[in-house]
């Protein structure tokens, strides 16, 4: 009798340290990334310190392009050149997503969309831009060829090019990121645009992301664990409004010493950021954690000092997400521009907004 309540005691610590099969894929794992400059300035190498000073372990593999949108990565190919001739930013063993899909496994997919329209049926042209398809339809054939169940023929690279046999995963995260500061100036605030409903053409809002996971679960029925999303706009949401009625301790002395790096930020590249203030501003809310027009850290994004405010949240949001653990107690060593004495109050806020959103989201996966 004893011996049978030791061993129902030892099965129950073991199960419980395994993730549920419908949850969150847990804290040692591997994901795949395809995106662009927005998945880069998390940076992902970042997240990876972060889940590692936790003790787990985030091995990736990313198909990065600036400015790409999921049908230019499902294509393979630049803004101008051929389908099939794409350079990207990658990281090895694992390459471009066709080597990845076909010959390793993945803990997850995680794809995020930009500014692409949410639903339009594929068109493959003779001339450029050669391919095109709404962020429903490229993520849809994503899903299909991390599968092995992609449909060979003429329509795309990635169908002349199929995965037919390996399963790389069953779990896929939509990136839910944020609109750019241009919208949000325009709107007047970060919520009245979260808050649209004009999602078609691909203004970056709740509706925008949440119709395009739940779209994509009812083309998909058959997997094993829903389309998630990993909710960064929301956290963002949230955060604005506390920015905006003094909500969040501790953000003013920590912009007091780290103004500098985001005036230069703003004012060191190509087009003139939208919102560039000498100092912070209350009333801007979130507007204070981007360094350009879109951006949370100065180019190339994932630089000695990209480290951002943005892209720690941006990294705690991934945590929560991926994990379905709090990121309250989480190190910021990995994210230089915190000092860890000063900005307790603010770290921990900011941790704290970040578990709230994920847990209460509904289509993250996190149970409360």
């Amino acid at each position: 009798m004893r011996c049978s309540i030791v061993l129902a005691a030892c099965l129950c610590l073991v199960t419980s340290s395994i993730p549920a099969a419908d949850g969150p894929p847990g804290k040692d794992i591997r994901v795949y990334h395809i995106g662009n400059s927005l998945t880069r300035n998390i940076p992902v190498e970042r997240l990876a310190q972060l889940f590692e000073a936790a003790g787990g372990k985030y091995d990736y593999g990313i198909q990065l392009g600036g400015g790409h949108q999921l049908q230019k990565h499902l294509s393979k190919r630049n803004h101008s050149n051929k389908p099939g001739e794409g350079k990207y930013n990658l990281k090895k063993p694992y390459g471009e997503y066709d080597q990845a899909f076909k010959n390793f496994k993945f803990d997850a997919v995680v794809l995020q969309p930009y500014r692409e329209r949410l639903d339009e049926e594929p068109k493959v042209l003779s001339r450029w831009p050669w391919y095109t398809a709404g962020a429903l339809q490229s993520a849809s054939e994503f899903i299909d060829y991390a599968r092995g169940e992609t449909v060979p023929g003429d329509e795309g690279w990635h169908r002349q090019h199929p995965n037919t046999k390996n399963v790389a995963t069953d779990r896929f995260y939509i990136y839910a990121t944020f609109p750019s500061a241009k919208d949000i100036l325009e709107a007047g605030t970060y919520r009245k645009v979260w808050d649209s409903q004009k999602y078609e053409e691909g203004l970056h809002c709740r509706a925008y992301f949440e119709t395009l996971v739940d779209r994509l679960n009812e083309r998909h029925p058959e997997l094993p664990v829903p389309v998630r999303i990993v909710p960064l706009g929301d956290v963002f949401c949230e955060l604005d409004e506390r920015i905006r009625e003094g909500r969040l301790p501790g953000i003013e002395p920590f912009y007091a010493r780290n103004q500098a790096y985001f005036r230069k930020a703003r004012r060191n590249n190509n087009r003139k950021s939208p919102f560039d203030p000498e100092e912070f501003q209350h009333e801007a809310g979130v507007l204070n954690f981007y360094a350009d027009g879109v951006h949370l850290n100065d180019q190339p994004h994932n630089g000695a000092d990209s480290g951002a405010i943005g892209s720690y949240v941006a990294a705690l949001t991934f945590y929560a997400t991926l994990t379905g653990e709090s990121p309250v107690g989480l190190t910021t060593e990995p994210y230089e521009m915190f000092d860890p004495q000063q900005d307790a109050e603010l770290i921990k806020a900011l941790q704290e907004t970040v578990w709230d959103v994920v847990r209460k989201h509904r289509l993250t996966g996190v149970s409360e």
